[in-house]
């Protein structure tokens, strides 16, 4: 681990040039499960609170980085600095109810993941079908949440289960918690013309 302020920020055009040059066909979005300020290697790109962007090393997404179970071969990770101590519950309809800590994710990450989203859609050439958030894929492995139950007909079986980004706020529905890829994949799609 490594903290944001003994690292240089990397900007958009760093990700447009790397996006450029890269083989990768999908892209992974987390949450670091640490505090803001902390930057972890295991990423490509780490988001902070105020949507400085880093990266540990040299930006290659096509380094081989260990961000996502069974699926990191042409993948590219990026994360929230954020989310230390979330919890998840479901109440008796089976709704999430979810407690981000004090590290929730902010306005600035969101907004910053979505536009490098939209960046490695643009100059990357990955689709949004391929942009998925760890909870989307950790639910399509079968080791999402709710634990023990069937989500899209796959069992979630692995107690160790993944709900990365599984519900962020929508700004177009008045901060109404949504489902984290939808919200990111919409923003995305905005931002394509200012890319």
């Amino acid at each position: 681990m490594w903290y944001a302020e003994d690292l240089v920020p990397i900007t958009l055009d760093d990700i447009k040039e790397a996006a450029e040059k890269c083989s990768a066909w999908k892209v992974f979005m987390h949450w670091s499960a640490g505090r803001y300020g902390q930057v972890w290697e295991d990423y490509h790109i780490n988001i902070d609170s105020d949507g400085s962007l880093y990266c540990v090393g040299d930006l290659d997404f096509d380094e081989l980085k260990s961000h996502t179970w069974k699926q990191n071969t042409g993948a590219i990770g990026i994360s929230m600095c954020a989310c230390y101590g979330a919890t998840v519950s479901f109440d008796e309809e089976g709704n999430p109810v979810i407690d981000y800590g004090d590290y929730a994710p902010t306005k600035e990450q969101i907004e910053a993941m979505a536009l490098i989203m939209a960046i490695l859609y643009k100059h990357g050439h990955i689709q949004y079908e391929h942009m998925k958030t760890h909870y989307e894929i950790a639910c399509e492995m079968g080791y999402g949440v709710p634990y023990g139950e069937y989500v899209n007909g796959i069992y979630q079986g692995d107690s160790d289960c993944r709900w990365d980004l599984m519900k962020l706020p929508d700004s177009a529905a008045n901060g109404e918690l949504r489902n984290g890829g939808d919200v990111l994949r919409g923003k995305a799609i905005f931002y394509e013309n200012y890319v």
